[in-house]
């Protein structure tokens, strides 16, 4: 071909190019292919165990997108993908990848699934019973991955009474009379919030109202029905306890007849009576079986009709020696009749005869081992009845006379005899001696001089048998030891030794001997005329010193017994008023136990008083205080005190002059108020008398105080000193001559003010301010600051909900929403205003779905804008890659300049908080559509 046909063809073609392009952007064949872009997968972040979920693949395609689905080996087409996990499995990541089959381009995206399972098989584990006033521990446990959290709910007659965080819970009923309590475990799985609960119902176990139904009055020989009942959750047993015995009934259940009601339970007894007792408790016990408390019921049963033992009205009074009968009475029909002794069988002999039918038993002769209890046991075709016992008390004697006392006497001393016999009923005791009688069974003999060998006689007489018995004692007198004396100090000291010393008259000498006791038990015992006795130092009462001079010779003896109290001080108190009234006169005495006495001194506002009592008046409330009295032991010179303090009543005060609360900024009154009129009143602050000035003002008669605007610095403690006409005063705070200064009680004033400025702070660092950055999942301390008084309440709000009422929480954002606002409100309940501080909690996100935006071809020498975006919390930075070089900034301009057919530009977005980075690159088709080859 010649070089003029090969331009000519080259012509052609170019514009054949031409026309299809200008076709094209005509419509008239067909629009021009671009994506996939802007790629993104929608479904949730957490799925959970044996639940289905739904995810959509979506991105910008032209003429058509194709989509495939990876998750791990598998492979899957179509835009949505359905997910149902059988089991446990780490964590899963979902791979898009979007295929344009017009330019083969592809671009893929991925979502990362985080796995949970459960809740399931929720249990509720502990006691079947709640017992009231015991704790009971219950457990809650179910299956959860990877965790779970437990929530508890208690429920009294379908209303929650108390809650609780945890797997276990302590219960123990609100009150006596609760009959049930539901318990509510829920059991939340703390990824993906799923939850499940379930709900136990307990009884409380309980044990009340218990009674005994029956006769209170029964006939011995009869039978009777007792029934015992009482109220029992979840049952009861039963004891029965009558004579000293321990008897079971039979147990039954009481049958519920209206809802509510506690189950009851029953015993029932049979007995018999065959014991007599007038009148003998019947006692029934019930005792729970899951708590072991028992409650009791008794009801006295009075027994009638018994059968009794009486003496024959033939026979006289059991006498020993003589004859005497008992007879059984009382018995209707006696099928038989046994007779019991001390509750033993007897048994006829020579001496104890019985009747031909048994009723009567005679002792021939009777004799003093015949005393005892008899009864006779009568059958008349059922059981045995005992009767009524009767005691038999022998009448017998005297026997065995003694005469018991010393033989050989002294002049001038004291001889005690006594004269016994065995006899019932008591003898009667006569005594002689020469022409002299003396009756009673005692008998003090003293004689003033020497007399010959004394007789003494005793006779006992039984007043019932006529019979008496006479003993004898021969009496020898003699002289000396006489006239024993003790010397020494009226008092002991303790911890003292003091000396004493014994003296008597014998002949021809005295030997001496000593004993010192304490409340009949013998201490020491020493040997001389002196003795030196020293009481322990903490010893109180008193010992007795006892001297025994004795003849050497005729070795007779005498005592002299000598108590000396041992000089002691204890028990100390002061009798009188504690509350006392300005300008009244009090008395007040001081009592202590002082052994042999005590000098007392007084106390009171820095002064000392002498006696026992003391008058005191009051005029100064702040000085009053303790009183306090001294004794002093005028022997041991020992010391004690008793301190009263003196309480002011009905003094003056300082009070509010309204219900108005002190509040900042706001007028104030106080008053000062008291039972009298005073002359003059000043006013004190924190005890500094206070002045006039632009913003306090008194009253005309200073009786009430105006703040006219209240200041914080107004806080402080506010008496008023009050002079009273009549009384005289050196006090320099007060002008008024003539009057006693009283200074009232202490008014406290806490100025409330508040809330100011509320601040949202992290410890030890300074506020949040407008914006706060927190991880997902970070749990970040927060502190709501205010200055206010009284304390001011403090709510936190987030995402529009109440959070948190305390002035710290801990704080984890809820994502998503990654950006919203938490507040906390400051409020004053005396002022009933708030203040509030927010900021703006941001949760770090992203760089998601990462687009670059511009057209899908470029011409060489035409320059095309081109700008990447993406979703990004708080924001991103972006970086560009072409031609191998790197540019920065989220827009860019390229112009191609070489002769290339395509060109490839990258963008990548980087997080600018977290740092955290995501890329997407787009090749670029590249024309010169004014070049033709020519």
């Amino acid at each position: 071909m010649d070089p003029h046909s090969a331009c000519l063809l080259l012509f052609l073609t170019c514009l054949a190019g031409f026309s299809a392009s200008e076709s094209e952007n005509s419509g008239t064949m067909g629009e021009i292919s671009y994506g996939p872009s802007s790629l993104e997968i929608d479904g949730v972040d957490v799925v959970s165990v044996g639940i289905p979920y739904g995810f959509q693949c979506t991105a910008e395609c032209y003429p058509d997108c194709r989509y495939s689905w990876t998750r791990g080996n598998e492979t899957t087409q179509g835009p949505e993908l359905s997910l149902r996990l059988l089991q446990r499995v780490p964590t899963q990541t979902l791979t898009c990848t979007v295929v344009n089959p017009a330019t083969g381009r592809s671009a893929s995206v991925q979502k990362t699934l985080q796995v949970t399972a459960g809740p399931s098989n929720v249990q509720i584990s502990g006691p079947a019973f709640l017992t009231y006033g015991v704790a009971s521990i219950f457990t809650c446990s179910a299956d959860c991955y990877p965790s779970c959290s437990y929530s508890w709910t208690v429920v009294w007659e379908r209303e929650p009474i108390s809650s609780a965080q945890g797997n276990t819970i302590s219960v123990t009923p609100a009150a006596s009379t609760v009959l049930s309590e539901s318990l509510i475990c829920e059991a939340q799985d703390t990824i993906s919030y799923l939850f499940i609960s379930t709900t136990v119902s307990l009884p409380v176990a309980s044990t009340s109202d218990i009674s005994i139904i029956g006769d209170s009055t029964v006939t011995m020989g009869k039978q009777y029905v007792f029934i015992c009942q009482a109220t029992c959750v979840p049952s009861c047993n039963f004891a029965w306890q009558y004579m000293g015995k321990t008897l079971y009934g039979d147990q039954i259940q009481i049958p519920i007849l209206h809802q509510g009601e506690k189950t009851k339970f029953a015993s029932h007894l049979q007995i018999t009576f065959s014991d007599y007792s007038k009148i003998e408790p019947l006692t029934c016990e019930a005792t729970n079986v899951l708590t072991d408390t028992t409650i009791t019921s008794t009801i006295d049963l009075t027994v009638i009709d018994p059968i009794s033992v009486s003496p024959s009205s033939q026979t006289p009074l059991p006498v020993a020696g003589k004859s005497f009968s008992l007879q059984c009475v009382g018995s209707q029909n006696p099928g038989s009749i046994t007779w019991l002794k001390n509750k033993q069988p007897m048994a006829a002999s020579e001496r104890v005869l019985f009747s031909p039918d048994n009723t009567t038993v005679t002792f021939s002769p009777l004799l003093q081992t015949d005393e005892g209890l008899y009864y006779c046991v009568v059958a008349e075709g059922g059981e045995p009845i005992q009767s009524v016992g009767y005691k038999m008390q022998v009448d017998y004697g005297p026997s065995s006379v003694v005469i018991s006392g010393l033989d050989v006497m002294t002049v001038g001393m004291a001889y005690d005899f006594q004269c016994s016999a065995s006899c019932h009923p008591t003898c009667q005791f006569t005594w002689t001696r020469g022409n002299l009688t003396y009756q009673g069974s005692n008998l003090i003999l003293h004689f003033e001089e020497l007399l010959p060998t004394q007789n003494l006689t005793c006779t006992a007489l039984n007043p019932a048998t006529g019979i008496s018995v006479t003993a004898q004692k021969t009496l020898l007198v003699i002289a000396g030891p006489s006239n024993i004396q003790i010397s020494g100090p009226a008092f002991l000291t303790a911890g003292v030794t003091s000396n004493f010393t014994c003296s008597a008259d014998c002949y021809p000498s005295c030997s001496y001997s000593w004993t010192v006791g304490w409340d009949w038990e013998t201490f020491s015992t020493a040997q001389g005329n002196t003795i030196s006795v020293t009481p322990p130092a903490s010893f109180v009462g008193s010992e007795t010193l006892i001297c025994k001079a004795q003849d050497t010779a005729s070795n007779l003896y005498i005592y002299r017994a000598r108590q000396l109290q041992v000089a002691s001080l204890f028990n100390i108190n002061i009798a009188g008023d504690s509350a006392v009234a300005i300008g009244k006169t009090y008395t007040y005495t001081c009592y202590v136990t002082c052994t042999p006495s005590c000098v007392f001194t007084w106390t009171f506002m820095g002064k000392t008083y002498e006696g026992d009592q003391l008058q005191i008046t009051v005029s100064d409330y702040p000085k009053t205080g303790p009183l306090t009295c001294e004794a002093t032991n005028n022997v041991s010179h020992a010391t004690i005190s008793a301190t009263k303090n003196l309480t002011v009543i009905d003094p003056f005060s300082v009070r509010p002059s309204s219900q108005a609360l002190p509040v900042a900024g706001e007028p104030f009154s106080l008053q000062c108020v008291g039972p009298q009129d005073p002359a003059s009143i000043s006013w004190l602050k924190n005890g500094r008398q206070m002045p006039v000035s632009d913003v306090v003002h008194f009253s005309p008669d200073n009786a009430t105080i105006t703040f006219s605007s209240l200041l914080r610095d107004d806080e402080g403690v506010y008496k008023c000193l009050v002079v009273e006409t009549g009384n005289l005063t050196t006090n320099p705070l007060v002008a008024v001559v003539g009057g006693t200064p009283i200074l009232s009680f202490g008014y406290l004033m806490q100025v409330i003010y508040g809330p100011d400025e509320a601040l949202i702070v992290k410890p030890d660092e300074e506020p949040v301010g407008e914006m706060m950055f927190t991880l997902p999942g970070s749990t970040t301390e927060l502190q709501c600051l205010t200055d206010c008084f009284p304390a001011c309440s403090i709510n936190w709000f987030y995402r529009g909900s109440l959070l948190a009422t305390n002035a710290s929480i801990l704080f984890t954002p809820v994502t998503p929403p990654y950006e919203d606002t938490l507040t906390c409100t400051a409020f004053n309940p005396a002022t009933k205003k708030n203040r509030t501080a927010e900021t703006t909690a941001v949760v770090p996100d992203g760089p998601r779905n990462v687009m670059i935006k511009g057209p899908d071809a470029l011409e060489i020498g035409v320059t095309a804008s081109f700008t990447c975006s993406a979703e990004c919390t708080p924001s991103c930075s972006f970086t560009w890659t072409l031609y191998g070089k790197t540019v920065t900034g989220s827009g860019v301009d390229i112009t191609v300049n070489r002769q290339v057919s395509e060109e490839s530009i990258s963008c990548q977005a980087e997080n600018t908080f977290t740092g955290k980075t995501a890329a997407v690159n787009q090749t670029l088709s590249v024309s010169d559509p004014h070049w033709c080859g020519c």
